[in-house]
């Protein structure tokens, strides 16, 4: 009887200090995408005031976990690249005859974007990762800004799914294996990139502008979109980057029997691509998307809390993977 009393005891400690846990991660959840999804952020879009607050947020964030190693600038990787916008046509007489030629009412006008990743890493102890092998978690902290809605009315689009709960992701991964540093069997990299919906620019700029070589990185784990789940529903992409991803993931524990969709493109619309581009072996998370994609209902009170607690402890188990065992995938070529 006792033994059973203290078995008992026991299972309701664990289930206590689990539910505390599972508490404060969704507390902390909230605190980035609050911030990240504010008014004062204003949509986060690349070259305004929101894009560098949401860079200094993200930094400040990292560097108050230990085991934390800032990369490039103190956490900054300045990304430059040439970019073509589009210039309003106003004469009339120009609109009109553009309108008959079906030709699109704007000219292209060559700029320069400016905008920023944030690269941040956790070493292995030597003695684990002697051939300093790394993987990368990665999610773009950029978002739209201002757009018209269907009434033409100019309307802040804050993007809290899409994709302040990504880099809410990546800090939390950041904290959860910063605690794990003697287990690490790999060097793992920490990166929130600029600029994707602009085209993957800040992924791409990395990828093809490492901070530390591309060649020692067994794969890429990217987070967008992972804040409204519903029917226990996630897509993982890129699975036909690797030979082995099919058989492996099918190994990974699914306790919340999530409805799993696997998309085997390589090339997606996400950052994953960009490294895949490179030779990476790369997949891609998401809660998949939604009606509020991309307007002005993509906020905070919308967030699954309970089930990006859900997807960050599968996902969890994946990284876990890669970055505690020397287990690796072989690269896959794929035309699509």
């Amino acid at each position: 009887m006792k033994i059973r009393h203290i078995l008992a005891a026991t299972a309701l400690l664990m289930h206590t200090a689990t539910t505390a846990q599972n508490t404060n991660l969704s507390h902390r959840f909230k605190a980035h995408i609050d911030t990240l999804a504010s008014d004062e952020y204003a949509g986060r879009k690349p070259q305004t005031k929101g894009d560098t607050l949401a860079v200094n947020y993200i930094i400040k964030e990292l560097k108050k976990i230990g085991n934390i190693k800032m990369m490039g600038d103190d956490g900054l990787q300045v990304v430059t690249v040439p970019i073509k916008t589009r210039v309003p046509i106003t004469n009339k007489k120009e609109l009109k005859a553009r309108a008959k030629a079906k030709k699109p009412a704007y000219n292209l006008k060559d700029e320069t974007l400016h905008t920023f990743n944030v690269v941040a890493r956790i070493d292995a102890p030597d003695s684990n990762n002697p051939n300093s092998e790394a993987i990368i978690i990665g999610a773009h902290y950029d978002h739209i800004g201002y757009r018209k809605n269907s009434k033409g009315d100019s309307v802040l689009v804050r993007g809290a799914d899409d994709n302040a709960s990504g880099v809410a992701f990546i800090i939390e991964y950041a904290r959860s294996l910063s605690e794990m540093k003697n287990q690490l069997q790999r060097d793992v990299i920490f990166i929130c990139f600029g600029a994707e919906e602009m085209g993957l620019l800040g992924s791409k700029y990395y990828a093809e502008n490492p901070l530390d070589s591309l060649s020692k990185v067994v794969t890429m784990i990217n987070f967008d979109m992972t804040g409204r789940m519903k029917n226990n529903g996630i897509t993982i992409r890129g699975l036909a980057s690797a030979y082995e991803a099919p058989a492996l993931f099918s190994t990974f524990a699914n306790p919340n029997d999530l409805d799993l969709i696997w998309e085997f493109r390589a090339k997606g619309p996400t950052d994953y691509r960009s490294f895949y581009d490179q030779g990476v072996p790369s997949f891609s998370f998401s809660t998949r998307i939604h009606s509020d994609y991309h307007t002005e209902r993509d906020t905070i009170d919308k967030i699954n809390f309970e089930g990006m607690d859900i997807l960050f402890s599968y996902a969890g188990g994946v990284i876990n993977h890669f970055a505690l065992s020397k287990s690796r995938v072989t690269y896959r070529k794929s035309t699509r």
